[in-house]
């Protein structure tokens, strides 16, 4: 028996229904291709060195899918015996595909007067100094490495001043390993003139190209949107994120953008490579 009209609409409008997810998945490659450095910050463990499965998500990733992930750790969470801890990291680093860098000694929040500052904030050079040079010291010891990056740990409502960064600078500038400075903003004048200095290599950001918009939220509608309008502007994203702040709505949005990025043949670099290959392009220009 033909069917009525308005089965027949319904049958089209409910085979529609089930193509429109595929259609939507399938987003524009971009136009312009610049590598990116997956930037996840606030690595460390409680008291006992438990880890949460959060970060121990990971591994497997970056093993399935040969993507390169740089990981910020604080470096407090090294002290006191914690061999878990310390077997994920070394294993980790084992791949050849991850790159721990220096975010903090203990990512600490204190009063200067009425506000609250970050750690590395309103520090004179010798403050600074001695967080770096203790916490290099726990990496050499526990993990076999010395950090050759460093990015600074957020929090608190102080911005640093003009001295304070000046300071930081200094202390990158006379650390034997390091290389890269993670910057926390675009970049200025002052990481123009680090990066001219030519021992350590600045790495800004574009706010628009994140893997969290708004903060702890994965956005891939958001990512995929950023990277096409800036892209053909830059030579390369950092990609900041907290993955221990992702549920499993989150980590699965943080997917959407792996996918993109693999799909799209994106390379990811290490903050060190990306570097490096910054430094050789400029040599040969």
């Amino acid at each position: 028996m033909p069917r009525s009209p308005m089965r027949s609409l319904f049958f089209a409008l409910t085979a529609l229904a089930c193509i429109a997810p595929a259609l939507r998945a399938q987003t524009p490659p971009p136009a312009h291709i610049v590598p990116v450095v997956f930037k996840l910050d606030d690595v460390r463990t409680n008291d006992s060195g438990y880890l949460s499965d959060r970060w121990r998500k990971l591994l497997p990733l970056v093993r399935e899918r040969q993507i390169k992930l740089s990981l910020g750790v604080i470096a407090n969470s090294l002290e006191n015996p914690k061999p878990a801890y310390i077997a994920w990291l070394k294993e980790m680093h084992a791949t050849g595909l991850v790159e721990f860098w220096f975010h903090g000694y203990d990512h600490g929040v204190r009063k200067v007067g009425d506000v609250e500052a970050a750690e590395f904030t309103a520090l004179t050079y010798g403050e600074q100094k001695e967080r770096f040079d203790k916490s290099q010291k726990l990496a050499q010891e526990k993990l076999g490495f010395t950090f050759q990056t460093f990015g600074p740990p957020g929090g608190g409502k102080l911005a640093a001043t003009d001295a304070d960064l000046d300071a930081t600078a200094r202390v990158l500038t006379d650390d034997p390993s390091m290389k890269v400075w993670l910057y926390p903003s675009p970049i200025d004048a002052r990481g123009e003139k680090l990066n001219a200095a030519g021992k350590v290599t600045v790495l800004d950001r574009v706010w628009a190209v994140n893997i969290e918009q708004p903060l702890f939220v994965p956005n891939s509608e958001k990512f995929i949107a950023g990277y096409n309008k800036h892209a053909a502007n830059r030579r390369y994203f950092i990609l900041q994120g907290h993955a221990n702040k992702w549920d499993e709505p989150r980590w699965a949005e943080f997917l959407k953008i792996v996918d993109y990025i693999t799909q799209n043949k994106i390379p990811t670099l290490l903050p060190t490579e990306l570097a490096a290959s910054l430094k050789t392009s400029a040599s040969k220009n």
